[in-house]
């Protein structure tokens, strides 16, 4: 019996980050595969109906040359049933729904990276890491004041945006022995019940919560959505942790809460990009500050290859369509 044919599309000099021997192998055990993965020059749509003639699914390993991969590409090649997205491509989506192809997300490698990052900043912040090593180093015996620290456990953290990140995020608070609170316009109570969280409304989140992380994509609505009024209401000594994206509240009244010297911030993401050397962030010592990595790095990359493949694997076997985006944590 023959193997299905799966295609992998053109990822240039990013394709050994996602795929290496190991997950080729993998891949190779369980279909026939054709790929482009190397490729870095552009294909036609002829090139590209021709590649993929015959093909039963689509390994996508990030966003890199798939808008070529259209809805009439697809309905022209006519086969392909399934896309397994190892790294979130929104164009992809819209071209398999076009052509009515199926679209899993076969990998949660990068929500689990974020989801860390933010754990580690919300303990850091609570227990006041930084603070305590920069004392000792600067000579201080005991770095005084020791007891000034809290627990994560039995804290209020408040989520602002249960998304696949927030809902990850949610999970292992909530497993630290945290109470989570959420904001999110769209989230219903039944949900939030299920998922062991109570739904506030911003502003409360920012009053009440002892750690507060934000996880709200930027649209019309909730571009700016933080501004003076709302960074005035975090309690003293509270934790406030962005991973998202900067767009999502006024910058500049952000610094002008933080040089009150209230509160910590954790930050991964910024108004500019990279952070300019002079930005006030560079020097405030209530922030901590990291290149825009909370969900990238060589390890996220390669699982999230590895978990597409397994995504497909499954699939061929019979076992169905699963979708990583909200499976569980260390599941």
């Amino acid at each position: 019996m023959s193997k299905p044919k799966v295609y992998v599309h053109r990822m240039g000099s990013w394709y050994n980050l996602y795929m290496d021997k190991a997950s080729e192998a993998l891949l190779g055990s369980f279909v026939e595969v054709v790929s482009d993965g190397t490729r870095e020059t552009p294909m036609s749509p002829a090139e590209l109906v021709e590649r993929m003639r015959g093909c039963s699914a689509i390994l996508s390993l990030g966003g890199g040359g798939s808008h070529e991969i259209t809805g009439d590409v697809l309905k022209s090649v006519g086969t392909v049933k399934l896309i397994s997205i190892a790294h979130w491509c929104e164009q992809l989506t819209v071209a398999a729904k076009e052509a009515g192809v199926t679209v899993t997300e076969g990998s949660n490698a990068n929500t689990v990276a974020v989801a860390e990052w933010t754990l580690t900043a919300a303990l850091m912040g609570i227990r006041r890491i930084q603070m305590f090593d920069k004392a000792l180093k600067n000579k201080s015996p005991w770095g005084e004041p020791r007891l000034e620290v809290g627990m994560l456990s039995g804290s209020t953290v408040g989520i602002a945006g249960l998304g696949r990140i927030g809902w990850y995020c949610a999970k292992y608070f909530k497993t630290m022995g945290a109470k989570v609170i959420a904001y999110d316009k769209y989230y219903t109570k039944e949900r939030a019940d299920k998922l062991g969280v109570e739904l506030v409304t911003l502003d409360d989140q920012m009053k009440t919560a002892d750690v507060i992380s934000l996880h709200l994509p930027v649209t019309p609505e909730t571009k700016g959505m933080l501004g003076a009024k709302e960074f005035a209401l975090i309690k003293d000594g509270a934790v406030f942790i962005n991973s998202a994206r900067a767009a999502l509240y006024d910058e500049k009244a952000l610094i002008a809460e933080l040089k009150k010297n209230r509160f910590t911030a954790f930050l991964d993401v910024f108004e500019k990009e990279p952070l300019p050397l002079d930005h006030p962030f560079r020097s405030m010592e209530n922030v901590v500050i990291t290149p825009h990595i909370a969900g990238f790095n060589s390890t996220m990359l390669l699982r999230c290859g590895r978990e597409a493949i397994e995504t497909l694997k499954d699939y061929f076997a019979g076992k169905g369509i699963r979708n990583m985006q909200y499976s569980q944590p260390g599941g």
